[in-house]
């Protein structure tokens, strides 16, 4: 097969999305030699060696998406493409597999994203979804609401698992955690949250929590992640706390192992995800996890994580105090992490992405 993926959100600077393209390419390339790939984007400098890299200069992204990658599919005679952001443009004619991360978007609750974003992504992926030959959820839950939102198929959906990417791991050098440790100044006794700081990741309730037990503890909120969707209020808070609160803004993916390392608790009170990420990397690097048990959280962290009621400030208050206080409970976490951690890999995800890229080529739906 001549395979195309549709790699434009790897000009991203960070985020979920541009990691799960660099992982899925890369695992892909890694177990499949049969196959000839075909990767679209715009300003990615990290080219894949083992495939063919094609520039679409825009950084216009509609004109990237509706004139420059059906032009580019056509010109390259595709057998199949592989969209990983959600949604399929127009003008393609190839046989093609979706991957769905979330439906944030119609869930106004949740006040994801500004209304543009929300208005075009929500017409785009009911479209998307009915014109493609088969999707790809990052998880059940996340099939769950395709079903329920869109009321598409069950049998056009393949749940396929995210992982954590081989960076992430234990690190015993100590050298290079104290480098690490004084590029950031971080302090020697820290909670860690990484993602971005939007109003569903509930930054709000982690910050207010954090003020009810900051004085009993010698622990630090360090926060990844730059300004979004809503900010305001966040930024508030966080002047409040003054320096009890270090914020990082974006950190480089090389430097991410080490500060998860460095953690003694990571927190993702997370109010809604399509599969959670970086509570599967901090489980891997050894740092016990507390998270919501909400969405697609609980089915990838499984037993191996304190779960918290997003909602519930108090509970998130009491159960980061209790791990912080807790030696026995931490190091418990931490063992029940690492294992839950292996259950997950990026080459299982890509056999099993190839497994549905053959049935589409066969098949069709």
């Amino acid at each position: 097969m001549r395979i195309g993926i549709a790699a434009r959100g790897l000009s991203e600077q960070s985020g979920g999305v541009k990691q799960y393209i660099e992982s899925i390419t890369s695992a892909l390339l890694s177990v499949d030699k049969t196959n000839e790939y075909y990767i679209f984007h715009n300003n990615y400098t990290n080219k894949f060696h083992t495939a063919e890299n094609i520039i679409l200069e825009s950084q216009n992204k509609l004109i990237w998406d509706y004139y420059l990658l059906p032009k580019a599919i056509k010109k390259y005679n595709l057998d199949i493409l592989i969209l990983p952001k959600n949604i399929l443009p127009f003008f393609i004619n190839t046989k093609s597999v979706i991957v769905v991360h979330d439906l944030a978007y119609f869930m106004p609750e949740l006040n994801a994203y500004p209304l543009i974003d929300t208005i075009y992504m929500k017409v785009m992926i009911k479209s998307s979804l009915k014109r493609t030959d088969r999707i790809i959820s990052v998880s059940s839950n996340t099939k769950r609401d395709i079903i329920k939102i869109t009321g598409t198929d069950e049998a056009k959906i393949k749940v396929v698992y995210e992982a954590a990417d081989s960076k992430y791991r234990q690190i015993t050098d100590k050298s290079k955690l104290n480098e690490i440790k004084d590029k950031y100044k971080l302090s020697d006794q820290y909670i860690f949250y990484s993602g971005s700081l939007s109003p569903r990741k509930n930054m709000i309730r982690l910050l207010t929590a954090y003020d009810e037990i900051k004085n009993k503890i010698p622990h630090k909120l360090v926060l990844t992640g730059g300004k979004s969707w809503d900010y305001e209020m966040v930024q508030e808070l966080i002047n409040k706390l003054g320096d009890s609160v270090i914020k990082l803004g974006h950190v480089p993916d090389k430097d991410m192992p080490f500060i998860y390392n460095l953690a003694d608790l990571f927190v993702y009170p997370s109010l809604y995800e399509g599969f959670g990420l970086p509570p599967l990397e901090a489980m891997a690097c050894g740092c016990p996890v507390i998270a919501s048990k909400s969405s697609s959280i609980p089915e990838v962290v499984g037993n191996a994580a304190m779960l918290i009621d997003p909602y519930d400030t108090d509970d998130l208050a009491e159960t980061m105090y209790k791990v912080l206080t807790n030696d026995g409970l931490r190091e418990e976490l931490i063992k029940r992490g690492l294992y839950r951690a292996k259950q997950f890999s990026w080459e299982k995800c890509a056999r099993e992405c190839l497994n549905v890229l053959e049935e589409v080529s066969v098949n069709g739906r």
